[in-house]
């Protein structure tokens, strides 16, 4: 992924659209690329202020930086989370497959 595509993908990240690929690249990509990293953290403290603003009955002061690597940390929790579901229902449909198929040749054994 270039940086271009990265900086687009933003919003997306923000507001939690991105597929499991996407967001797996672009995890990818911010890890290793400092600029569009620090684009993702002014987008994402920007984002946080205004929601605390809005928040009449907030008065904490939060630690933004921190927020955003816990959003990272599960946002990587998710896309492997998501991968091992993906990965067991495929597994699971093979075994289905795999187990009707014995058992018609089990039926088309005892019928001829």
């Amino acid at each position: 992924m270039d940086c271009q595509k990265a900086e687009e993908m933003v919003n997306q990240y923000m507001e939690h659209i991105l597929s499991v690929d996407e967001l797996e690249e672009f995890l990818d990509h911010i890890e290793h690329c400092p600029s569009c990293y620090d684009e993702l953290e002014t987008y994402f403290i920007v984002s946080k202020v205004m929601e605390q603003l809005n928040d009449e009955d907030s008065n904490t002061v939060l630690d933004f930086k921190a927020l955003l690597k816990n959003d990272i940390r599960r946002a990587k929790i998710s896309v492997h989370y998501k991968r091992a579901m993906r990965f067991l229902a495929e597994a699971g449909a093979v075994l289905l497959i795999l187990l009707l198929a014995g058992f018609l040749f089990y039926v088309m054994g005892v019928v001829f």
